[in-house]
């Protein structure tokens, strides 16, 4: 599984009941790899390449992503570590769940 594969299943896994409110976009820089899942409208979509304004912004490699997403890697040590950074950690806590990171 890449994480490009991985995003995209968390998209087809959010239900619109989740979402119905939300209204953000969230980036996820890996390495050479840019990607958005975009929610508003109680839709989610996922995107190539950084659109719009991100609430959220999560940049590590593509590995330690999978690392991360997978439970392989503890995102606090990956944080404190280097390995994974978080533009807005409160935005982080309110979409881990969505994003099947907690």
């Amino acid at each position: 599984m890449t994480a490009k594969d991985y995003l995209q299943g968390i998209v087809a896994k959010i239900k619109p009941e989740e979402i119905k409110d939300v209204d953000t976009n969230i980036h996820f820089e890996l390495g050479s790899e840019k990607y958005t899942i975009a929610i508003n409208d109680g839709k989610a979509d996922f995107q190539e390449g950084l659109v719009g304004e991100g609430e959220l912004g999560m940049t590590a490699t593509p590995e330690n992503f999978l690392k991360v997403a997978q439970g392989d890697l503890n995102p606090m040590m990956a944080m404190m570590s280097g390995k994974l950074k978080i533009k807005n950690p409160a935005a982080m806590m309110k979409y881990a769940k969505m994003l099947g990171l907690m």
